[in-house]
């Protein structure tokens, strides 16, 4: 993406730091999320479908209810979803300049098809929302249950359809849309890796065909089944209390689908993280990776111990820590990658540090300290005497000359301490014996005057 590449500078040292700080801080806040968004909608969607087809009151609940606590509301998505990738992008792009590869417009897509993605999965909990306003006002209106077929009127009847429909086609479009999401997030940060190979990865046909791509697109499916089930359990049962309104049959319902899904992901997590690290070219790996990827694993062992505990002896103490570690092991997870992206990037980021300090140079090697010099004071001392802005006098007039200077107040200063002849029809200018900071604040004023008077 040209644009983007117009919006990032050279970083230096300090900011490569920085922006790595960042990139971190930006990866754990939006993969958890991520994962409890798309596998939510994901859970829900199946739930509510199979409980509409064969009338089963207890999934359209569960659906709901799963929809309600793990995607919050739409700031929360836009919060903790769009804004968090966009940093991520951004971040990719400073760390990744002038580098010919299609990571960064990837992630950039990726967070396009977010920002759609969450305006899809809030209308899909919305509508759950309407559906339970409607059965109240069926509850509250005193018919019996075969008499609301003929006494709600039709035009309810009509939009509780098309609210159906709705619910439907809202939960299925934000469904897509997170996988695409998930993919081309899965592209741009693999792709990323691939530092030898960066000339590979052109077009979005060559992202498709990676093998690292695929994988890690399997492990955030992974990751997002396993933290979907986690946290299912957790605002369920122990987040401020759990829900306050579930009977035993219920309790029981969730308990068991939620704590077989988390089980489930949390077994084949192991799996993909170690297949991931197979995978991983060798341009990125180092000490760090080996050690965040045993700690990554090691939590995800433990992880299932207290999952298992859950299921098996219904040993609620340990959804807590289940949780809790899990999203350890998503940062160990993180630091994993964002040290192999490091490692694998730092000739380019060494490249982008001298490219900064050479600007930096540049910077300072145009600023101008006049403090305590009057640039027009010496001018109407000293130069006025041969020179005036807007006519001949010994000299050229100035509205012809300082524009040759192209605003560059240190060539023009330097012209003044060393003059030389330039135009024939005038004689050569004296050296007018001016200090260097004498002659930059007449440099200065000259063009400001000139400039200005344009």
């Amino acid at each position: 993406m040209d644009f983007l590449n117009n919006l990032v500078i050279p970083a230096t040292t300090q900011h490569l730091n920085l922006l790595k700080i960042i990139l971190v801080l930006a990866m754990m806040i939006f993969l958890p999320f991520f994962g409890m968004i798309f596998g939510g909608t994901a859970f829900s969607m199946i739930f509510n479908a199979y409980g509409r087809k064969n009338n089963k009151p207890l999934f359209i609940r569960f659906a709901k209810d799963i929809i309600d606590k793990l995607a919050i509301n739409r700031f929360v998505g836009v919060g903790l979803g769009v804004i968090p990738l966009l940093a991520i992008t951004f971040c990719y792009a400073q760390l990744m300049f002038e580098v010919q590869v299609i990571s960064v417009s990837l992630l950039f897509v990726a967070t396009l098809f977010m920002a759609l993605a969450v305006n899809f999965v809030y209308s899909f909990q919305n509508t759950f929302q309407i559906e339970l306003l409607i059965e109240t006002f069926k509850n509250i209106s005193g018919l019996k249950k075969h008499e609301l077929e003929t006494k709600i009127p039709e035009d309810i009847s009509d939009y509780e359809f098309d609210l159906k429909n709705t619910n439907s086609n809202s939960g299925l479009y934000a469904f897509v849309l997170l996988l695409l999401t998930a993919i081309f997030f899965a592209g741009g940060t693999s792709i990323a890796l691939f530092s030898d190979r960066y000339q590979d990865f052109q077009n979005i046909a060559q992202m498709f065909l990676s093998g690292a791509t695929f994988l890690n697109f399997l492990f955030i499916i992974v990751l997002s089944i396993t933290v979907t089930g986690s946290a299912i359990l957790f605002f369920f049962f122990s987040w401020q209390g759990g829900l306050h309104d579930m009977d035993v049959e219920y309790s029981n319902f969730a308990k068991k689908i939620a704590g077989n899904i988390a089980f489930t992901g949390a077994a084949i997590l192991p799996v993909f993280l170690f297949l991931s690290f197979i995978m991983m070219p060798n341009v990125a790996l180092s000490g760090s990776v080996f050690i965040y990827t045993g700690l990554a694993f090691v939590s995800i062992l433990i992880i299932c111990n207290f999952l298992y505990a859950v299921i098996k002896n219904s040993e609620m103490k340990y959804i807590g820590a289940a949780f809790y570690l899990l999203i350890l092991a998503f940062g160990f997870i993180i630091m994993k990658n964002q040290t192999a992206f490091g490692t694998a990037s730092y000739k380019n980021l060494a490249a982008i540090n001298i490219r900064a300090e050479e600007i930096e140079k540049e910077k300072k090697g145009k600023t101008i300290n006049t403090a305590g010099v009057n640039g027009e004071e010496i001018f109407t001392r000293i130069c006025s005497a041969c020179h005036k802005f807007d006519a001949k006098l010994v000299g050229p007039p100035y509205n012809e000359t300082v524009p040759t200077f192209n605003g560059d107040v240190k060539k023009l200063s330097a012209w003044i301490q060393s003059p030389t002849k330039v135009f024939p029809d005038y004689p050569a200018m004296p050296n007018p014996g001016l200090k260097p900071k004498e002659a930059d604040a007449v440099a200065k004023y000259l063009i400001d005057k000139v400039s200005g008077g344009k």
